[in-house]
């Protein structure tokens, strides 16, 4: 295990951080209702989703994320997610020297994600009826691949 992960360790300010935070009650739609495709997942997996399509489809990162206590600590996170966060935080700063900074990449990631969230949340609730849960994450990632 690299010197990062045993380090990464701050929490990550993401969809149940702050009563105010609009994210927060659609985050808990998105993990708990019949008609959503995370239904039943962490909300890491939500966030992972979010920040890559947010990154891959070229986003304006939030600058700064909205502020709060943290709400999923950095073991939500497997190692192959903080792997894909250390990647976009790179990429994003054309820099290999940022993976060395924990704090820096969750911030980096957390403004693709929240920069994606609500995009996300629209076309999932709002999609047509004939549209299967698990097809609307299908056709968010054929968006990104386009």
């Amino acid at each position: 295990m690299s010197d990062f992960d045993i380090k990464f360790g701050p929490w990550i300010n993401y969809g149940n951080s702050n009563k105010d935070d609009e994210i927060k009650e659609k985050m808990n739609d998105l993990v708990t209702s019949v008609w959503s495709p995370f239904n039943g997942q962490d909300r890491s997996q939500v966030f992972i989703f979010c920040m890559s399509y947010g990154f891959g489809r070229g986003m304006e990162p939030i600058k700064p994320p909205p502020a709060g206590s943290g709400s999923m600590p950095a073991s939500a996170f497997d190692k192959e997610m903080r792997d894909l966060m250390k990647f976009v935080a790179i990429t994003n700063n054309k820099n290999f020297e940022v993976a060395t900074d924990a704090k820096e990449v969750v911030r980096i990631c957390e403004g693709f994600a929240y920069a994606a969230f609500l995009h996300i949340y629209d076309k999932i609730k709002n999609r047509s009826t004939t549209i299967q849960p698990e097809e609307i994450l299908e056709n968010l990632i054929q968006e990104v691949s386009q």
